[in-house]
């Protein structure tokens, strides 16, 4: 048996040794998960604790809600009596900015298009 065949052996060997320990650890994991499995959980003291935490969250994020409605509602009531003005029906533009703005480019003109209509 050469150098080479002896380092391949010695390192498959490793790289066994090394998944069989990984197999068996899971292996065992799971052994002890399902032996403990009914003492996993919350004890009965810290799950009412959670539980009142859990409703004065809800009451708050309730609470919370109903100020911004209130907030809303306000806002909407406030802005129904301003009328939008209307828009100018018509866009003046000088001759000095339409002959300079047909050398900058077709972007301008594109932008000349639609003040146009």
């Amino acid at each position: 048996m050469g150098f080479e065949e002896m380092v391949v052996a010695i390192i498959g060997t490793v790289a066994g040794v090394g998944l069989l320990g990984f197999v068996i650890a899971k292996i065992t994991g799971l052994i002890q998960a399902w032996i403990n499995r009914k003492k996993g959980g919350y004890d009965e003291e810290t799950f009412n604790r959670l539980a009142k935490a859990f409703m004065q969250h809800k009451k708050d994020t309730e609470r919370r809600l109903q100020n911004l409605e209130a907030i809303i509602s306000e806002e909407e009531n406030e802005e129904q009596p301003r009328q939008i003005s209307e828009p100018k029906q018509t866009i003046e533009i000088e001759d000095d900015e339409r002959e300079s703005g047909q050398q900058q480019g077709s972007g301008d003109s594109k932008l000349r298009n639609m003040l146009k209509n």
